[in-house]
């Protein structure tokens, strides 16, 4: 095979995408086992634990309130996989989930997971987007990123998933006309 620049070209493209690609998902098999074995939470430090039960639980109904179904794919594990091995992010997210907490707290009298009313945890969803809107921009980008890369959700969008396995057509070739 001759070596082109396009070829070059294509190489380098899929080597930036693919590492950028892995750099993102959580491949530490380590973490999940962690975090199954662990359900109390996350030791980013010795003695410092970040999402307990409670801000799991808090994770979760606000991620099913954010993207309705998310609740049935296991978003609460997907999360807790993704921020196992990101301690700043882990320590991010449960602290505005201890803010979401505070808030549900204070106007409703009970944590975030307990509200029933979809008007009461919309008020506080509005709350928490525009006081505390890093937390809950970066979480909402998050659920959606986990959310939309499962392939449960692909079937129920009749989306085959990536054309990498199959590849894309080369048009590099000049056509071939099938006589």
């Amino acid at each position: 095979m001759k070596a082109t620049r396009r070829g070059f070209i294509k190489t380098l493209a899929f080597g930036v995408i693919g590492s950028g690609l892995l750099h993102e998902l959580p491949l530490n098999i380590n973490s999940f086992a962690e975090v199954n074995k662990n359900s109390n939470g996350i030791e980013i430090q010795k003695g410092f634990v970040v999402l307990n039960s409670e801000a799991q639980r808090n994770m979760e109904a606000l991620a099913e309130t954010l993207v309705p179904g998310s609740k049935k794919i296991g978003i609460k594990e997907l999360l807790m996989n993704y921020v196992s091995d990101k301690p700043g992010i882990a320590s991010f997210f449960d602290a505005g989930l201890w803010n979401l907490d505070a808030v549900s707290r204070a106007q409703f009298k009970k944590p975030f997971y307990q509200l029933e009313n979809k008007e009461e945890k919309e008020k506080i969803v509005k709350h928490i987007s525009v006081k505390n809107k890093t937390f809950f921009d970066g979480f909402r980008e998050t659920v959606i990123k986990l959310y939309y890369s499962n392939p449960e959700v692909w079937k129920k969008l009749s989306y085959n998933g990536p054309p990498q396995p199959r590849g894309f057509m080369d048009y590099s070739l000049p056509p071939v006309s099938k006589q």
